[in-house]
C-alpha cells in the first residue's frame, strides 16, 4: 500500500507535515513575560466555592494594594523575602494562591505553603487552593488530579505539577518541614506558629532551611495579622524591612497620605456626615464612596530611610512624589527587603462605620481591644502596657488633685473590694466614670487574724456601709463590693452569704475569661466543717483585668495631653491615699514569658520537654507583696460587671452622673474636646431646667 491510499481512504486526516511543523512552531513561540499581577488578571479564575465576594475573573484592580507586594515574588525581581503585616481579610491568602498558579504555569519548581495548624492547612487546601485549581481552566491541566489510588497523583497536602510540586504543611509538626528542598516558601499567619517544634527550633527557621540549595534564587512570602507586643514575629520582620505604607490621594486636594485611625471621626448629625476620615492636608471629608478612587491612585511608600536622612513626611504633594517613591530593593531601599503594613481602613468592602463601631465596643473591653489592635489596626497588642515603675507612679500620685473620700464629679459608680491576708483585710474603694476613668477614693487595712478573730470582719462590715459626699452636696454609698476567697475561704463565704451586694470572688488565671463570670454555688461550712448553707462564687478573669489595671497606671504616669484630656482607661490616684508602700504593691506584677526563661536555663536533656508557644503570664516580682494590686483588680472587675449590667453608654452615663451629683460633670466628659471620638453635648440648661431634667431621669433610671 502506498502513502496515497490512506489519504484517499481518510481524506479528513491532517497532513503530517502540517502537524509536525505546527507543533514545532508552537513549541518555539516565546512565552510572554508577565508580572504575577498581569498573569493573575489573565489566567486566574476565582471559584464561588472559595467564599470570595467576586467570583469569576480575578482582577487586581479590585485590590490594587496587592499589585506591588505579589509582583515582588516574580523570579526576576530582586526581592527575596516579602513581609505583609496586614489586617484580616485584606488578601494575604490571595497572594499565595496567585503565586501558586504562576509557579505552576510559568515558573515550575518546588514550593511549600505553611499554615499554623493541621486544621488550617486542610482548610486552606479545601477552601482556597483546590477551588482555584478547579476554576482556572487555562492551567489546571498542569496539576495532577487528586487520586488516592495513584501514587503519582496529587493529594490534599501535596500538589504535583509538571516541573515541580507544592507541599502544604502545618507549623505544629517538624515532620512536614523536613526532607524536602524548596525554592518558593509561603507562610501564612505566622503569629500562630509555635516558637519551638519537637525541640528543633522555630518552624519558620526550619522552613527557611529548606531553601538553602537554591540560595538567592529562593523566594519567600510571609503574611500575618500581628500578635503580642515584644514577641510578634511578623512585626519584627516588618521593622527589619523597608516599612512600606499605602499612601492614597485625597479626593479634594490630591495630597498623598496613609490613612490612620487618628484621622477617623464619629458621625456628625449636625453636618449630616456619617463616620468619615479627615484629610491631613486640607481637612477635607473622606467618605466610603471615595475609597475605590483613592485605592486606585495609591502608592506604596517606604518609610524607612538611611540613618541621618530626612524622614518621609506623612503628607506628600503629587509634585514631590518622585523624591519619596522608592521601588523595592532599589535606591535608598536597596539594603532592605520589602515589608508592607495595611489595616482595615483600606479594605475595599469594609464600611468606615463598622470599624468605628468595633473601636467603640473595644474601649471598655480589653479582649475586644486586643482583637481590634491585631485584626483591624494590624498592630501588635501590648497586654501589659508600658512597664510602670513605682517611683514614677508615686510622683504621679502625689500630683493627684482630688480629695480623699469624695466622689469626683466625673464618677457615677462606687465599688469596693477586699483582699484577705493572714494579718488582716485590705480594702479599697474606687469611683468609676465613663471612658474608663477610675479614682481611688478610700482604702484601709483592718488588722487582725481573719481566720481566728471577728474584729477585722466587723470592721469590714461597718466600712461597707460608708457614705461618700458627691460634687452636688449629696451622699452615695457603695453599690457593689467583693471579697477574695483565696484565703480563709469559709469565713469569706459566711461573710458574703447574707450580703446580696457583696460577692465572694475567685481569681482565675486562664486567658480570655470574662472579667466577672457566671457564679457557681459553693457550700458554706461552720468552724466544725458542717454545711450550713450555700453561697454564689464569682470567677474573675485575672489576665485581662490585670492588663487593664497596668495600662491604667501607665496612662496616669503619662499624664493628660496639652488640652488637659486624660487618655481612656486612666486609673487616678491621690497623694492622700497612695504612699510608697501602696504604689510598690500596685506595681508588684509583670507580664512575663515563663517558657523563655525555662528554655534559657534548660539543659539538652530537658529542653525538648518545654511546651511550645506558651502564653505570657502575670508573675509577682520577688520580694514584693501584691495585695493592693489584687484589691484593685477585683474592684475593676466589679465595676465592669455594673457597667454591663446597667448597659452604660454615653447617654446613660450622662443620666447617672446627673442623678448622683445633681448637676452635669464639670468639665463635661462628653464635650467634643475631651476626645476626638466623642460627640458634642447639648447646650447647658438653666437651674430650673436641670432640676426638672434630674427628676425625669431619676424616674427613668429607676424603671430600668
Amino acid at each position: 500500500m502506498s502513502f496515497i491510499d490512506p489519504r484517499l481512504r481518510f481524506p479528513h486526516l491532517p497532513r503530517g507535515a502540517k502537524v509536525l511543523f505546527g507543533g514545532l512552531a508552537a513549541a518555539s513561540k516565546p512565552i510572554e513575560d508577565l508580572t504575577i499581577s498581569e498573569w493573575a488578571d489573565r489566567y486566574r479564575e476565582v471559584s464561588a466555592e472559595s467564599g470570595s465576594p467576586w467570583p469569576g475573573k480575578f482582577r487586581t484592580d479590585r485590590v490594587p494594594y496587592l499589585r506591588e507586594p505579589q509582583d515582588c515574588l516574580h523570579p526576576d525581581h530582586p526581592a527575596r523575602r516579602v513581609t505583609a503585616r496586614w489586617a484580616a481579610q485584606l488578601g494575604k491568602s490571595t497572594a499565595i494562591e496567585n503565586w501558586f498558579g504562576y509557579v505552576v504555569d510559568r515558573a515550575p519548581g518546588p514550593m511549600m505553603i505553611v499554615l499554623p495548624t493541621l486544621e488550617e492547612a486542610t482548610k486552606f487546601n479545601r477552601v482556597k487552593l483546590d477551588p482555584t485549581i478547579t476554576a482556572s481552566k487555562a492551567w489546571n491541566h498542569k496539576v495532577a488530579p487528586v487520586n488516592s489510588r495513584d501514587e503519582k497523583a496529587s493529594t490534599t497536602a501535596y500538589k504535583r505539577f509538571s516541573g515541580g510540586y507544592c507541599v502544604i504543611v502545618n507549623a505544629g509538626s517538624s515532620k512536614g518541614l523536613q526532607m524536602v528542598s524548596i525554592k518558593n516558601l509561603a507562610m501564612d499567619e505566622v503569629t500562630g506558629y509555635p516558637r519551638d517544634v519537637d525541640g528543633r527550633g522555630s518552624p519558620r527557621d526550619q522552613a527557611r532551611a529548606r531553601q538553602k540549595m537554591f540560595g538567592n534564587l529562593g523566594k519567600e512570602w510571609e503574611g500575618s495579622t500581628p500578635g503580642i507586643e515584644g514577641e510578634c514575629m511578623i512585626t519584627a520582620d516588618f521593622l527589619a524591612g523597608d516599612q512600606r505604607y499605602y499612601y492614597v490621594p485625597c479626593p479634594h486636594c490630591a495630597a498623598l497620605q496613609p490613612l490612620t485611625m487618628e484621622q477617623m471621626r464619629a458621625a456628625d448629625a449636625a453636618q449630616k456626615l456619617p463616620v468619615h476620615f479627615r484629610c491631613l492636608a486640607c481637612d477635607g471629608v473622606i467618605l466610603d464612596g471615595h475609597k475605590h478612587e483613592m485605592l486606585a491612585g495609591g502608592v506604596w511608600i517606604a518609610r524607612r530611610v538611611p540613618e541621618g536622612a530626612d524622614p518621609v513626611p506623612l503628607v506628600i504633594k503629587p509634585a514631590e512624589l518622585p523624591r519619596w517613591r522608592c521601588d523595592p530593593c532599589e535606591g535608598r531601599c536597596a539594603d532592605w527587603q520589602p515589608s508592607y503594613h495595611l489595616w482595615a481602613g483600606y479594605a475595599p468592602r469594609e464600611r468606615f462605620a463598622d470599624i468605628w463601631d468595633r473601636w467603640e465596643a473595644a474601649q471598655t473591653d480589653t479582649t475586644k481591644l486586643r482583637t481590634f489592635y491585631q485584626q483591624d489596626l494590624a498592630e501588635p497588642y501590648d497586654p501589659g502596657g508600658a512597664a510602670v515603675e513605682w517611683e514614677k507612679l508615686l510622683e504621679a500620685a502625689k500630683a493627684g488633685a482630688y480629695p480623699r473620700g469624695k466622689v469626683p464629679a466625673e464618677a457615677g459608680l462606687i465599688v469596693s473590694a477586699a483582699d484577705v491576708q493572714s494579718y488582716g483585710i485590705k480594702w479599697a474603694v474606687y469611683a468609676i466614670g465613663p471612658r474608663g476613668q477610675r479614682w481611688l477614693i478610700d482604702r484601709e487595712l483592718f488588722e487582725g487574724k481573719p481566720d481566728q478573730e471577728d474584729e477585722p470582719w466587723i470592721a469590714l462590715s461597718d466600712a461597707l456601709g460608708r457614705k461618700y459626699p458627691t460634687a452636688g452636696g449629696g451622699e452615695v454609698g457603695i453599690e457593689l463590693s467583693g471579697v477574695d476567697s483565696g484565703f480563709c475561704t469559709d469565713r469569706v463565704y459566711r461573710f458574703c452569704s447574707n450580703r446580696p451586694h457583696c460577692f465572694a470572688l475567685d481569681g482565675q488565671h486562664k486567658q480570655k475569661l470574662p472579667w466577672l463570670g457566671t457564679p457557681t454555688k459553693r457550700d458554706i461550712r461552720d468552724r466544725n466543717k458542717r454545711i450550713i448553707g450555700k453561697v454564689s462564687l464569682y470567677p474573675v478573669g485575672l489576665y485581662d483585668v490585670k492588663t487593664e489595671v497596668v495600662a491604667g497606671l501607665a496612662n496616669l504616669v503619662e499624664g493628660p495631653d496639652k488640652a488637659g484630656r486624660w487618655p481612656r482607661n486612666t486609673l487616678h490616684l491621690t497623694g492622700e491615699l497612695a504612699d510608697e508602700h501602696f504604689v510598690k504593691e500596685l506595681t508588684a506584677e509583670r507580664l512575663v514569658d515563663p517558657e523563655q526563661e525555662s528554655r534559657a536555663n534548660a539543659n539538652k536533656k530537658t529542653r525538648s520537654l518545654v511546651k511550645p508557644n506558651a502564653p505570657r503570664e502575670w508573675q509577682k516580682l520577688p520580694g514584693r507583696a501584691n495585695d493592693w494590686f489584687d484589691t484593685t483588680v477585683y474592684a475593676l472587675a466589679l465595676a465592669w460587671h455594673l457597667e454591663h449590667k446597667h448597659r452604660l453608654n454615653e447617654a446613660r452615663w450622662a443620666d447617672l452622673l446627673l442623678i448622683v451629683h445633681g448637676k452635669p460633670a464639670t468639665p463635661d466628659l462628653f464635650d467634643a474636646a475631651a476626645s476626638p471620638f466623642e460627640r458634642k453635648p447639648p447646650p447647658a440648661a438653666t437651674s430650673e431646667q436641670r432640676q426638672q431634667e434630674r427628676a425625669r431621669r431619676r424616674d427613668k433610671w429607676k424603671k430600668r
